[in-house]
């Protein structure tokens, strides 16, 4: 009996086994992995177009969407853009060519733009167009930059005078011939076209008498034209007649600007400059390295040495011990 019970069931398990295979033909028992797919037309997909701002652009995006390599229809396609323009449609359903299509209507700003194609859940998915948005016809005339300075006589301003020509939305519009004029001072040049940001440019030099300056910019048709930019031309300030040097450990600092190796200071013609060794200074001295010649008596630690320039020039100085990293300059006007 035992006998007969185990030939069941081995037979029993045997059966289970063998209906198993027959009823899984094979198959792995997963999900059938997604075939559908996304991606922009052969030709004509309407990619990398070049237009002006807020216009719609000559030719339609385009997709196509494949389920196992052959096209599909009836997939909805959703269009989105992410610079601020237009599409239209923003969804649209793949014809019998599995192919979806969409106009597409640039943002007001300049520059590079993308819009998207999305399927969900297909491969390739979102699909991404780019674009160049130029600037639209140039608008308006305004300051951008470098009004409102002072300078010294004789001397150009510390900043450029700049006007930007823009389009209707603020985009800068480059190649546009802008004209320039002063008055109470010079201009570098009478005519400076707009640069790739739109940006026209000149530096302006005070004239000989202090007093207020005007510069005029000029863009023909364009709002805000002529365009004033404001300065002030000033006498220098009176040079200084005395300096101050810190004398460190290997290092010359100047009191009045902080510059160190070299220390820097500017006196007039006549004036004194007075070299103080700090605290734990160490052993250093000043000695000049050009002409007129003017030195410590020694090397020191502590205590002051002064030295007066009467002669307009620039006159470099370091240490007798450390040579170079130990530096300074004293400029005479």
């Amino acid at each position: 009996m035992g006998s007969r019970r185990r030939l069941v069931a081995l037979l029993f398990l045997t059966g289970t086994g063998l209906m198993g295979v027959a009823c899984g033909g094979g198959d792995s028992g997963g999900t059938p992995p997604n075939s559908t797919a996304i991606a922009k037309a052969s030709v004509d997909n309407g990619d990398a177009q070049t237009g002006t701002v807020a216009q719609t652009l000559t030719a339609p995006l385009q997709v196509v969407v494949t389920d196992g390599g052959a096209a599909s229809a009836g997939k909805t396609v959703t269009w989105a853009t992410a610079s601020g323009g237009v599409v239209d449609p923003t969804s649209a359903v793949t014809d019998a060519s599995g192919a979806a299509s969409t106009s597409w209507t640039l943002g007001n700003t300049s520059g590079a733009q993308t819009a998207t194609a999305t399927l969900s859940g297909a491969s390739g998915s979102p699909v991404t167009f780019s674009a160049t948005a130029n600037p639209d016809a140039p608008s308006a005339l305004t300051i951008a930059g470098g009004n409102q300075q002072t300078g010294t006589l004789n001397t150009a301003l510390p900043l450029p005078v700049q006007a930007k020509v823009a389009d209707q939305f603020g985009n800068g519009v480059p190649g546009v011939s802008v004209g320039w004029t002063a008055t109470g001072g010079t201009v570098s040049a009478g005519s400076v076209p707009s640069d790739a940001v739109g940006i026209s440019s000149v530096t302006v030099t005070a004239g000989g008498t202090a007093g207020p300056i005007s510069i005029v910019a000029t863009a023909e048709n364009l709002s805000g034209s002529p365009l004033t930019f404001n300065a002030t031309a000033a006498a220098a300030p009176p040079l200084p007649t005395t300096a101050s040097v810190k004398v460190g450990n290997i290092f010359f600092t100047s009191n009045h600007n902080s510059t160190t190796n070299p220390a820097v200071d500017t006196v007039a013609v006549g004036g004194t400059v007075t070299w103080s060794w700090g605290p734990a200074a160490g052993n250093h001295s000043v000695q000049s390295t050009g002409s007129p010649t003017f030195t410590s008596s020694a090397v020191q630690s502590i205590g002051t040495y002064e030295f007066t320039f009467t002669t307009a020039g620039d006159y470099s100085y370091n240490c007798s011990i450390h040579g170079s990293a130990m530096t300074g300059k004293v400029v005479v006007r």
